[in-house]
């Protein structure tokens, strides 16, 4: 139950990134570099709500669609609530689907709760024109009675007795 993405300790990950903004302006160097190389791979990017506040953000948006960089799939996890707040309160991002369009990106608005819509969106994302984000409305915490929508739990994790309380409402 970490709390960056670690390479070395998370299957899956190719890059460890912690600095908010990192994530996506990684994975478009990456996508441009595999572009150039004629490789037909994908890149995948979560990235917080709080976190697409970062300007570098806006900046790899804009990367991304000037090199039509189809091969890009972003996802945010929209709950609302990042280190210090609500995200509105703080910093807001609402109407979020305009942005994206607006710098060129396909957006998705899905259930980021719902695995079958995940799966649909993201075979569907594959076969994009253009750079995607999927914008996936959460609730941070879901299926944890304690921990649902609580902010708290953004960078604090559970002692062993929370853990187990977790793992079993989980099951």
């Amino acid at each position: 139950m970490q709390g960056h993405p670690y390479q070395p300790k998370t299957p899956g990950i190719e890059v460890s990134t912690g600095t908010l903004g990192l994530g996506l302006s990684t994975a478009v160097g990456m996508a441009l570099g595999a572009k150039q190389r004629g490789q037909a791979h994908h890149y995948y990017v979560l990235c917080g709500d709080g976190e697409i506040q970062e300007g570098q953000i806006w900046e790899a948006a804009m990367f991304a669609n000037k090199y039509k960089l189809d091969n890009v799939i972003g996802f945010v996890d929209r709950n609302y609530l990042q280190t210090d707040g609500n995200s509105e309160d703080i910093m807001p991002l609402d109407p979020l689907r305009p942005k994206w369009e607006g710098f060129g990106w396909r957006v998705f608005d899905i259930d980021g709760h719902d695995f079958n819509a995940i799966v649909d969106t993201v075979e569907e994302a594959q076969d994009a024109d253009q750079p995607v984000m999927i914008i996936a409305r959460t609730v941070k915490g879901k299926g944890v009675s304690f921990m649902e929508d609580e902010m708290v739990w953004h960078g604090k994790p559970p002692e062993q007795e929370e853990y187990e309380r977790a793992m079993a409402e989980l099951t």
